[in-house]
């Protein structure tokens, strides 16, 4: 808009005026403008970088994206691959199983063929060696089978007898030697037949005859004791009768008032029945003593000593002890089970143990003598 100038200027410097108002104007239009502009040219230019910016970032997930399918895709064909190879080792596995059971059948075979070497190996050394024993090696060889065989007659039979016999004849055999490094293996050998012959053996015969007539003796033989009614009344019967005599009048009457008086209830009392067990004490204790002579015979020790055990705690339950028979039928039948079935067997295993403990000494020596020489 153009300034309101005053009537009374002239038209020339209304022009003049005018001129310079809008040369004016102008001058202060022009930086304004020249603002707007620079600030519309950086705008531009930072939409230019911001979509070069994101030109670039999508580029980049692009790459990424595609790096990512690719090893996904190494991933996948990797466990294919395994997979593949996983079938063909369960079907190689298939195919080795028979040559893996061939092999261990021979294995076996050869394990076999091992152990029977190593057999015939000691078979073959114990020929040589038998080959190569003397007369004297002989004999001791046959002291040793006699020694044995007196520890199989004691454990085996019982036979102390026979033990010490064969004990006998293997220090005969050594004396036979004459070989004074044996003498401590006699000596040993003389210990234990002492042994055999002191040792104190069960007399089976005279048990079973003992038991046999405890058998036939059971019947002779009364159970039970005197009962105490008895004694009560025996004891008793002599004070009664003085008590009644020294009884004043006056209480005599008292008593034969009382004694005319009954008192009777509406229910009667009920009387309880005594439950008795009547057994046969004579033919029980007949019969247990038959089964003890048969265990005794069979030297069942267990069965014995456990029949011995009910026949004593029987007979001392239902016989009086106090009379003079059943007194001795008590005493034999704990005689018989403090008796013993089997003896108590002495250790004869010394000189066998003792010849031994010589020969492997006297078969050390040559090695020793062959390695200091």
């Amino acid at each position: 808009m153009k300034p309101l100038q005053p009537a009374d200027q002239p038209a020339d410097k209304i022009s003049e005026s005018g001129s310079e108002n809008t040369a004016e104007v102008e001058q202060n239009d022009s930086p304004s403008t020249q603002g707007k502009s620079v600030l519309s040219i950086f705008a531009l230019i930072l939409i230019i970088i911001l979509i070069a910016a994101l030109g670039a970032a999508a580029y980049k997930g692009w790459e990424f994206f595609n790096t990512y399918e690719q090893e996904k895709q190494s991933v996948i064909n990797d466990l294919q691959s395994q997979l593949a190879i996983t079938a063909t080792q369960a079907q190689l596995d298939q195919r080795i199983k028979p040559l893996t059971r061939s092999v261990g059948q021979s294995d076996q075979k050869l394990r076999d063929l091992k152990q029977g070497q190593q057999a015939l190996t000691r078979s073959t050394e114990k020929l040589f060696e038998l080959y190569g024993r003397d007369e004297n090696g002989w004999k001791l060889a046959e002291v040793e089978y006699l020694l044995s065989i007196s520890q199989h007659k004691l454990v085996l039979e019982n036979d102390f007898e026979g033990a010490a016999k064969t004990l006998d004849a293997a220090s005969s055999r050594i004396a036979e030697l004459a070989d004074p490094g044996l003498l401590t293996v006699r000596v040993k050998i003389s210990e234990e037949i002492a042994l055999l012959k002191t040792r104190v053996r069960p007399d089976l015969v005279g048990m079973t005859l003992l038991v046999s007539r405890l058998t036939q003796q059971i019947r002779s033989l009364v159970p039970g004791y005197q009962s105490k009614s008895d004694i009560q009344k025996k004891v008793k019967s002599e004070p009664v009768a003085n008590t009644q005599t020294e009884q004043s009048l006056e209480q005599r009457a008292l008593t034969f008032v009382t004694s005319l008086v009954t008192i009777k209830t509406s229910q009667p009392e009920a009387k309880v029945a005594e439950q008795t067990n009547i057994i046969d004490v004579s033919s029980t204790l007949e019969d247990q003593l038959k089964l003890t002579r048969w265990a005794l015979l069979e030297r069942d020790e267990f069965q014995y000593q456990k029949l011995m055990a009910d026949n004593i705690a029987l007979f001392k339950q239902y016989y009086d002890l106090k009379k003079a028979a059943n007194a001795d039928f008590y005493e034999s039948l704990q005689d018989l089970q403090r008796s013993q079935l089997k003896p108590v067997l002495p250790d004869i295993n010394g000189s066998l143990r003792m010849l031994k403990e010589i020969q492997k000494q006297r078969d050390a020596l040559p090695q020793q003598e062959v390695t200091n020489g």
